[in-house]
């Protein structure tokens, strides 16, 4: 009887845990994990892998010739049509391990740090210049080319932006 009733208590604990640690797995999300959004992200971008998204620091993804050719690149394109006239509008993204973006997300914030609706034309506009970097190169775990994170902000002062960053 003692027998009987040990193996069950290790059967229900061997189970209790398995479904613990599957629920965490399940529900554990990173802050500023981006997941795919049918109705905003286009069908044509998809990361490499099912693995977890890193970000840009923790693998080395980078843009060739750095920030300086991103400014060079973007500055002259930029319309700030139906944004606020100062702030600061960051694009987070996804370059996958062919060096493509996509899942981009956008937020703006004022220069008293308060959050700032970005409208959707705006973002689409940012959305659609950074697609149009092609220097993107992804990052490496283990020698093998990997998705990660990235960002952009962009400083507005006067209706104008004023920095790429």
């Amino acid at each position: 009887m003692k027998r009987k009733i040990n193996i069950w208590l290790l059967v229900s604990f061997v189970i209790a845990a398995l479904l613990t640690l599957w629920i965490y797995l399940k529900l554990n999300e990173h802050v500023g994990d981006i997941s795919n959004d049918s109705a905003m992200d286009s069908a044509e971008f998809s990361p490499c892998s099912d693995y977890r998204i890193l970000q840009y620091y923790q693998i080395g993804t980078y843009y060739q010739g750095g920030k300086k050719a991103i400014k060079t690149e973007l500055l002259p394109k930029i319309k700030t049509d139906g944004l606020p006239k100062n702030g600061l509008l960051t694009v987070r993204f996804v370059v996958n391990c062919q060096g493509e973006t996509g899942y981009f997300r956008t937020k703006m914030i004022d220069p008293d740090l308060k959050d700032v609706a970005t409208p959707i034309e705006a973002s689409k506009h940012f959305y659609g210049l950074i697609s149009e970097l092609k220097g993107w190169v992804p990052g490496q775990i283990e020698g093998k080319p990997a998705d990660s994170y990235a960002q952009i902000a962009f400083k507005l002062e006067e209706g104008k932006i004023t920095d790429i960053f």
